[in-house]
């Protein structure tokens, strides 16, 4: 089955359409705390703001299209891209592009509280004819003061097997301090680590490796680290990466806790990472495009359940 480019829309990435408005899309919905102002479009149930009270800073990436039209993707049913950007799955094939349809689609709104916002997605006829499984995700936003957790809750309402992969794709801007510029800021690592990087060619896992070198659990973000696409690592040790310039404490915590993770820029320019946490992952240059053998692929048996976590912390 074909997928066609609505006039109003450009690529960006491979599989990725990103709208052409000069200006980012409002926010629909919003939560403050003494500290934070977060605000959720109902398309994609994409984050698109966390803004500090006090001092006025914006900490999303604010989607100018002109570099990378997004804030905060999510990703099902699948995880970055597949292999001719199809899959089998009983005798049939299906096609998908990068990251799946959920960040383009409106969810419903079905909870709403001063510091909670609860969104969902469910199967429907026109999905099925790209991914034919019955499903719900629920995707939850908490704010509590300076932390902001968000939870994505995928569930099987039928009686077979549900096959997915779910994943986070907020882009945080940096620089966020007056005169400085990318470069000067680096990513911490909770915990020592053995990093090594697994090279995508085209999108897809190449099977090769690269080590990538810290200094004391940091990494610097250089302007030519992204040259090959994301860095993309399999479980890493730590559960827990900050952002800070270099030689300042961490303006940002990131927690998460996921078998695979990527951090990523669209160019040397660009003035945002992202920090991907993902239960999933791209296919491999050699793989069969079945999706039972698929890298990364969750099961959900009839009727079960399984949420994945993760938080953002302001620090200043």
């Amino acid at each position: 089955m074909a997928i066609s480019t609505p006039p109003m829309w450009r690529r960006s990435e491979p599989g990725e359409l990103i709208p052409l408005t000069g200006k980012p899309e409002p926010m629909d919905y919003s939560l403050t705390s003494s500290d934070l102002v977060v605000g959720v479009k109902t398309l994609g149930a994409e984050l698109c703001s966390i803004k500090g009270v006090n001092n006025g800073v914006e900490y999303i990436w604010q989607a100018n299209p002109a570099d990378w039209g997004r804030h905060a993707p999510i990703l099902f049913p699948i995880v970055g891209k597949l292999k001719g950007d199809s899959y089998e799955y009983k005798g049939k094939t299906y096609h998908l592009p990068q990251h799946g349809f959920a960040r383009d689609q409106p969810f419903s709104l079905i909870e709403s509280t001063t510091s909670k916002l609860v969104f969902e997605l469910t199967s429907n006829d026109k999905l099925k004819l790209v991914y034919p499984f019955g499903f719900s995700l629920l995707v939850t936003y908490e704010l509590s003061g300076n932390s902001l957790q968000i939870s994505y809750s995928v569930k099987n309402p039928g009686t077979d097997p549900l096959l997915y992969s779910v994943g986070a794709h907020p882009a945080f801007r940096i620089p966020i301090h007056p005169e400085a510029k990318r470069s000067d800021y680096e990513i911490l690592f909770e915990k020592e680590e053995s990093v090594v990087v697994h090279l995508i060619d085209g999108g897809l896992l190449s099977g090769k490796t690269e080590q990538l070198s810290l200094k004391q659990n940091r990494l610097v973000i250089s302007d030519s680290i992204f040259n090959k696409d994301a860095l993309v690592f399999k479980g890493l040790a730590s559960k827990k990466l900050s952002l800070a310039k270099a030689g300042k404490a961490p303006f940002l915590n990131f927690y998460f806790d996921a078998p695979y993770f990527g951090i990523w820029s669209k160019s040397g320019t660009s003035e945002f990472v992202c920090l991907e946490p993902w239960n999933g992952i791209a296919d491999s240059v050699n793989h069969n495009q079945l999706l039972v053998k698929k890298e990364g692929i969750r099961r959900l048996n009839g009727g079960a359940s399984e949420t994945f976590n993760f938080s953002v912390e302001i620090m200043g």
